[in-house]
């Protein structure tokens, strides 16, 4: 009950924001529909560690507000806002109701502070479409200490792409992928295009202005990260 109203007052105020503030929607039908309903979850841990170098901002998972996004992928690309230069990550994803665990691999980054993505490997298991799912994100900015770790978790599931969308996305454009992606509320997809279209054209106007549009949404508000700098990362240990 506590999360819908929750949900009910993020909804009423985004759609305030959008009635006084119409440049939050995105360029050309680029908006993003989110899912009807959120799940417990921290997406930011801003907390500093005594023994780590001091961070530039927050580790932060990049997803809405609520904590759950929605994909198509049988293994999503995730990304995620480091502020260290270096350190590594361990993942896990676990099934949401019976909490059994599903997959867990570390990798390092080393090219940060900045955006890295991270997507599991073909030989990691498959996401069931309708099932629902808690990935947890660890990032250790001290090799000699276990102790110093910063954690962000949340809620995915999968959902089966219908035939009318898949044959729009084998028809469309890069830019009309985002749209389509948005529309249906397709969060992981939709963000992994976008982030795509700004590594293309880093210096296009009117990409920049869908990223930070999108990051901007009320239920997504991400806006600290629109600056930030996407960094090459990551091989998971074993790759």
């Amino acid at each position: 009950m506590i999360l819908n109203k929750q949900r009910s007052l993020l909804l009423m105020f985004a759609f305030f924001l959008m009635g006084v503030f119409p440049g939050l929607t995105l360029a050309k039908g680029g908006g993003f529909e989110p899912p009807s309903d959120g799940a417990p979850g921290r997406r930011e841990d801003a907390g500093s560690r005594p023994f780590c170098a001091a961070p530039t901002g927050s580790f932060l998972a990049l997803i809405p507000a609520t904590n759950l996004g929605k994909t198509v992928s049988e293994r999503p690309t995730f990304w995620l806002y480091v502020p260290y230069a270096s350190g590594s990550v361990e993942f896990v994803l676990e099934d949401e109701i019976s909490k059994k665990v599903v997959t867990k691999t570390t990798f390092d980054v080393k090219n940060g502070p900045g955006i890295i993505s991270y997507q599991p490997p073909e030989k990691s298991p498959v996401l069931e479409v309708g099932k629902k799912y808690r990935w947890r994100f660890f990032f250790f900015c001290n090799p000699a200490s276990q102790a110093d770790v910063l954690s962000v978790n949340g809620v995915i599931i999968r959902e089966s792409l219908n035939a009318e969308l898949n044959n729009q996305l084998t028809e469309a454009s890069a830019r009309e992928k985002v749209s389509l992606y948005g529309d249906n509320g397709y969060w992981y997809e939709m963000l992994t295009e976008v982030i795509k279209l700004r590594q293309l054209e880093p210096n296009n106007a009117e990409i920049h202005s869908i990223w930070s549009n999108f990051l901007q949404h009320p239920l997504v508000r991400l806006e600290r990260v629109i600056s930030a700098p996407v960094v090459d990362c990551c091989l998971p240990e074993g790759s």
